[in-house]
């Protein structure tokens, strides 16, 4: 008891020590790490798969004019252009994306670099002799003393700085993040087929004049009219749809710029905020 209560600082760093060189060599926080990164870019690609269809739809779209002619009087209606403003922001979210995958990709890297075996195995020996030397430091001078440990310490930022990055960002995801990319992802990939079949119908409403009897002129104008109407249904619908899409687009570039830029950008503040602290802190006097 008198051993315990004596060394008790020193048990407990040495302890600290012990455990994080058994995290390092066994790769624990390493393993969910890579998930985590491995799940965050399949989505990201996921939701720019669903942003590039949407694009290639409101493009042809755009490219269709339809021609109606109640009454002889000629009407052409460009209905696309409505998805004008809804297609700009689709080209914004894909310079979202593309920044937030290529934030992923680095991160990934930087995951197998510190996770790589010989960086492990050197940080789990350097926290191994560590240990050693808290218990055998009596010969050292304080300013080796500091050197070590702040060497120790600037080593173990790298090792979990990006597995902890990833665990967190992940969770930030699950708790506040998950419900509003599930929502916005489904109703995009709903807008998408809404579209679709608005362009295929506008397509069948085109009404030409020719030389035919008065009963059938008088028909047709009716049948045009009609048509008329339709396409001004189909008009609203869209402007819906524009404004649908405008609202979850945007809710996604939240999500994302949260989760692949805006926490990343923290953890990296905080990070060299650590490594500042460490290398002016005197672990000895």
């Amino acid at each position: 008891m008198d051993f315990i209560k004596n060394n008790y600082p020193k048990l407990m760093i040495s302890v600290l020590l012990l455990m994080l060189a058994l995290f390092s060599v066994t790769n624990l926080f390493d393993d969910y790490g890579e998930k985590y990164t491995d799940e965050g870019f399949k989505r990201s690609l996921s939701a720019f798969a669903v942003a590039k269809g949407l694009n290639g739809v409101i493009s042809v779209v755009q490219g269709t004019e339809v021609a109606v002619e109640p009454a002889g009087i000629g009407l052409i209606l460009t209905p696309g252009q409505i998805l004008d403003p809804a297609n700009d922001l689709i080209e914004r979210f894909s310079w979202v994306m593309l920044v937030c995958t290529t934030s992923l990709g680095i991160q990934s890297i930087l995951l197998k670099m510190f996770s790589s075996f010989y960086f492990s195995a050197m940080v789990a020996s350097l926290l191994l002799m560590m240990v050693l030397f808290v218990w055998n430091d009596k010969k050292s001078s304080v300013g080796m003393k500091n050197v070590l440990y702040r060497f120790a310490v600037f080593l173990i930022i790298l090792r979990f700085f990006i597995p902890a990055m990833a665990i967190s960002s992940e969770a930030v995801y699950s708790a506040f993040l998950e419900p509003k990319y599930a929502e916005s992802k489904l109703q995009l990939e709903q807008s998408n087929e809404v579209i679709t079949l608005l362009s295929e119908e506008n397509k069948g409403v085109t009404k030409e004049s020719k030389d035919i009897p008065w009963y059938e002129a008088l028909s047709n104008n009716f049948n045009a009219a009609i048509d008329s109407f339709d396409v001004d249904k189909r008009v609203e619908q869209l402007k819906s749809e524009a404004d649908n899409m405008t609202n979850h687009l945007i809710n996604l570039i939240v999500v994302f710029t949260m989760q692949n830029i805006f926490l990343p950008l923290v953890f990296i503040w905080l990070a060299l905020k650590l490594v500042k602290a460490n290398f002016t802190f005197r672990f000895f006097n």
